[in-house]
C-alpha cells in the first residue's frame, strides 16, 4: 500500500516566510536534527518520496490540504486562502528534503457544494490503495480576531473524530464497554500535534477539541474520515463570523467580506509552522504498529501485542489515566512484538503503542483494536 499523509487548501493570496527552523520536527520523537537520505531510484522523479507498491506496507502517506472556500462575492481570503498558503509554504519547505513517506499537497474545491474536492480525494486515495496515515486539513487558518472582540494569537484548534466514522454495530458494543470512545487515531494525531506545537512552537499551543468539527458545521476532512482513513481539522479558535460567507459590503457600521486585512499574518505562519513540524515528523517517523491487542482481565498485570511496523526499530508502550487528555507513562519495548507491564492494571489505564525508527523518530500513538487501528477496513461497497 502507498503510504500517504494528506495536507489539503485553495488558491493563495500570498506566501508565508516560515523559517523552517532546521528540522526540529517532532517533540514526541526525541530528535532535533533531520538525516536526510539519499533517494533510491524509484524516488529520484518522485519528489524523493518512496512510490510504494500495491499491497506492500512500504509507501505510507501523509495528505495535507484546504479547500477553495469562497462563494458570492466573498473572496475568501481567509476562508481559505489561508490554508492555501501554508499548504503552499508546507511545500515550499519539505519539498527540500527526503522522508521514507510520500506527503501529498492537495488543494481542493466545491466545498460549499457539498464537500465535493475532499469526496474525489478520499474516493480516489481508495480507489488507488492509499495507506493513508492522516489527512491535516487546514480550513480558516489565519484570524486571530473574533466577531466578538475576543481575540487568540496563541491557540489553534485540531479537531477529532471521537469513534471511527466506518465502527459497525458490534465494534460499537466491544468499544462502549472496554473504552476506545477517546482514542480514534484521528484524536491520536490530534494529541501528536499538540505534543508537537508544546515542545517546538514558541508561545503557540494546540487546543484539541473532541468534535469531528465544530457544531453544525463540516469539512474536507468528513470524507476523508467516511472512507476509513484518519482525518483533523485545523482551524482558527477566534472566529469572525462577519468575514465568512459574506459579500463584501458595510452594513451599520460593520464591515462584511472575507478580505486580506482580516488575516493576521503572525498568526497564519504559527500556523503554516505547526503543519510543517507535524507534516514532517509523521513522514519521518514509522506507522503505528498493526494489529495492537491488549490482554490482562483478573491479572495484576497488561500484556500488549503488535506487528512490526515498517521501517520501526524499536516500539515504546505508553498509557494514561482514563480521564487524562494526554498519555502520560511509557516503557521502551525494544525490538520486541510484546510487553507485559508487571502490576499495572488493565483497569485503571489506557494503553496504546508507537513505533520508532533508527533514527528515534517516533509515531504517533496507536490504541488497541478496531477502535484505534490507523489501518482500518474499508467501507463496503
Amino acid at each position: 500500500m502507498k503510504r500517504i499523509m494528506l495536507v489539503p487548501a485553495w488558491a493563495a493570496v500570498t506566501l508565508l516566510a516560515v523559517a523552517p527552523a532546521q528540522a526540529q520536527f517532532g517533540g514526541l520523537l526525541r530528535k532535533v536534527t533531520t538525516p536526510t537520505p539519499a533517494p533510491t531510484a524509484s524516488e529520484s522523479d518522485n519528489g524523493g518520496c518512496p512510490k510504494g507498491k500495491k499491497g506492500s506496507s512500504v509507501g505510507r502517506g501523509i495528505l495535507g490540504g484546504v479547500i477553495r472556500d469562497a462563494v458570492g462575492d466573498a473572496p475568501g481570503a481567509n476562508d481559505d486562502a489561508s490554508g492555501t498558503s501554508a499548504v503552499i509554504e508546507a511545500a515550499r519547505i519539505l519539498s527540500k528534503r527526503k522522508f521514507p513517506a510520500t506527503i501529498v499537497y492537495a488543494v481542493l474545491t466545491g466545498e460549499e457544494q457539498g464537500l465535493l474536492g475532499g469526496k474525489v480525494l478520499a474516493n480516489y486515495a481508495r480507489a488507488h490503495d492509499w495507506q493513508v496515515e492522516a489527512d491535516l486539513n487546514n480550513d480558516i487558518i489565519g484570524n486571530s480576531h473574533g466577531y466578538d472582540g475576543f481575540v487568540d494569537d496563541r491557540h489553534v484548534r485540531v479537531l477529532s473524530e471521537g469513534t471511527r466514522s466506518l465502527e459497525t454495530p458490534a465494534e460499537a458494543n466491544q468499544r462502549r464497554y472496554n473504552g476506545g470512545e477517546l482514542d480514534s487515531p484521528s484524536r491520536n494525531i490530534a494529541r501528536f500535534m499538540a505534543g508537537l506545537a508544546d515542545s517546538y512552537l514558541k508561545d503557540f499551543q494546540v487546543r484539541m477539541i473532541y468534535r469531528t468539527d465544530r457544531y453544525g458545521r463540516g469539512g474536507d476532512q468528513v470524507p476523508v474520515l467516511a472512507v476509513g482513513y484518519p482525518a483533523v481539522r485545523i482551524t482558527e479558535v477566534a472566529e469572525n463570523y462577519t468575514r465568512q460567507h459574506q459579500d463584501v459590503r458595510t452594513e451599520n457600521g460593520i464591515a462584511y467580506g472575507d478580505v486580506l486585512s482580516g488575516v493576521d499574518f503572525n498568526y497564519l505562519a504559527q500556523v503554516a509552522r505547526l503543519n510543517v513540524v507535524g507534516l514532517a515528523a509523521l513522514a519521518m517517523a514509522p506507522m503505528p504498529p498493526p494489529n495492537l491487542s491488549i490482554e490482562g482481565a483478573i491479572t495484576p498485570d497488561t500484556k500488549l501485542k503488535w506487528s512490526p511496523s515498517a521501517g520501526a526499530e524499536s516500539y515504546r508502550v505508553w498509557w494514561r489515566d482514563t480521564t487524562a487528555p494526554f498519555w502520560a507513562d511509557s516503557r521502551d519495548a525494544g525490538k520486541a512484538s510484546q510487553l507485559t507491564l508487571k502490576n499495572v492494571s488493565i483497569d485503571n489505564s489506557f494503553f496504546g503503542v508507537s513505533a520508532v525508527s533508527p533514527d528515534g523518530y517516533e509515531s504517533p500513538v496507536e490504541f488497541p483494536g478496531v477502535a484505534g487501528a490507523f489501518v482500518g477496513p474499508a467501507p463496503k461497497p
